[in-house]
């Protein structure tokens, strides 16, 4: 197995589904600002004072439905059948887990370094600060930002082993 190859398109196309995402948070916020409350330190949640707005919701849910249906899971389904194509053979258990684990990860460490510290702790730009929460200290808060991304880390894994399982499962009734 060229475990360079297989880490490589991961990372790739895990880039890929990073700038998709990302997109997809601008456009959640200039739909409705408070989609992504419950991701806000809570303070900052506290002094924005009430709770996420019926429109909020509904962005929150497309935002899913939209971003993990409509790209997340066709852009994992590409990456794998574009590594099986350049590798000439099937992938296996492992080295499709570990391409389904490296595109989260990408994804996971892109939305903490990029959107999460550069964009929203340095940049900090209006359409994602919440109306009556400008220049609070909370939104400098690194720290707030590294512990969510290692609470869902764990994902990372499950997602692995889904993308592994499914493919294992498709190469073996093929």
């Amino acid at each position: 197995m060229e475990w360079s190859l297989v880490v490589g398109y991961a990372f790739a196309y895990g880039l890929a589904m990073s700038v998709l995402f990302t997109v997809g948070v601008f456009a959640g916020a200039a739909l409705s600002r408070d989609f992504l409350l419950n991701d806000y330190p809570e303070a900052i949640q506290e002094r924005y004072g009430r709770p996420k707005s019926e429109r909020g919701r509904r962005v929150a849910l497309w935002f899913g439905v939209i971003f993990w249906g409509g790209c997340g899971l066709p852009l994992t389904a590409v990456a794998i059948l574009h590594l099986r194509s350049s590798l000439g053979s099937d992938l296996g258990f492992v080295a499709a887990a570990v391409a389904g684990a490296v595109m989260f990860a990408t994804l996971t460490l892109f939305d903490l370094v990029v959107i999460d510290w550069i964009v929203l702790v340095g940049l900090r730009p209006g359409l994602l600060v919440l109306p009556g929460t400008e220049g609070m200290p909370e939104y400098r808060d690194l720290g707030f930002h590294a512990v969510a991304a290692l609470k869902g880390s764990p994902l990372i894994v499950v997602v692995g082993l889904v993308v592994g399982g499914v493919v294992a499962l498709i190469e073996a009734l093929g």
